[in-house]
C-alpha cells in the first residue's frame, strides 16, 4: 500500500457513530481526517482542498433537506474535474453505482463486512495513481528541458560546421 503523507480526507457521512470510527481507523493509517455531517457543511470547508472526499450517498440532516451523495458530487465535479470522490453507501443499487461512477465517482464501496479493505484498497489506487501523475509531469518537465538542451547543441553544431565551411573557402 502506498503511504498517505498526510493525505488530506473530507469524510461526509452524516451517522456520527460511523464516521467517528472510520476516521480513528484511516488516521491509524496515517491519513488526516475532517468529518462533516452534511455536504452543505462540507461545502463552507472548501477552501482547505482536501485530497480525496468520501462522500456518504444517502445523507439525512438533522436541519431539514440535505443534499444527498449525487448533488454534492455534482456540485465538487463543478470545481475541480480531478479531486478523487469515493461513494460510501449501504444501497448495492447497481445501476445506482453505475450512474454515480459516470458523474465522477472515482469508486463506490457498499458499507459491509469488507468496507475497510476494500476502502484501503481504493485509497492505495488513488495516492499510486497521483504519484505517477507527479511523475509524469516531473517528466514532461525533464523532457522539455533535454529537447531545448537538444536543440542548442544542434545550433552549436551547425553554426560550427557553417564556420568551418566559410573558413576552409
Amino acid at each position: 500500500m502506498k503511504e498517505p503523507n498526510n493525505t488530506s480526507i473530507f469524510l461526509v457521512e452524516d451517522n456520527e457513530l460511523f464516521a467517528e470510527a472510520l476516521a480513528i481507523s484511516l488516521e491509524d493509517l496515517g491519513y488526516s481526517v475532517q468529518i462533516f455531517h452534511s455536504g452543505e457543511q462540507m461545502i463552507t470547508s472548501w477552501e482547505e482542498d482536501p485530497d480525496i472526499i468520501l462522500l456518504d450517498y444517502f445523507i439525512d440532516s438533522p436541519h431539514g433537506q440535505a443534499m444527498n451523495g449525487n448533488k454534492i458530487l455534482h456540485f465538487i465535479r463543478r470545481i475541480s474535474k480531478n479531486l478523487p470522490v469515493v461513494i460510501l453507501t449501504a444501497n448495492s443499487d447497481i445501476g445506482e453505482a453505475t450512474a454515480m461512477l459516470r458523474n465522477g465517482a472515482v469508486d463506490y464501496i457498499i458499507k459491509d463486512d469488507d468496507l475497510n479493505s476494500n476502502l484501503i484498497k481504493t485509497l492505495s489506487q488513488i495516492l499510486e495513481a497521483r504519484q505517477l501523475r507527479e511523475e509524469m509531469a516531473a517528466n514532461k518537465l525533464k523532457l522539455k528541458k533535454y529537447r531545448q538542451r537538444f536543440l542548442v547543441v544542434c545550433l552549436l553544431i551547425a553554426l560550427a560546421v557553417v564556420t568551418t565551411l566559410w573558413l576552409t573557402k
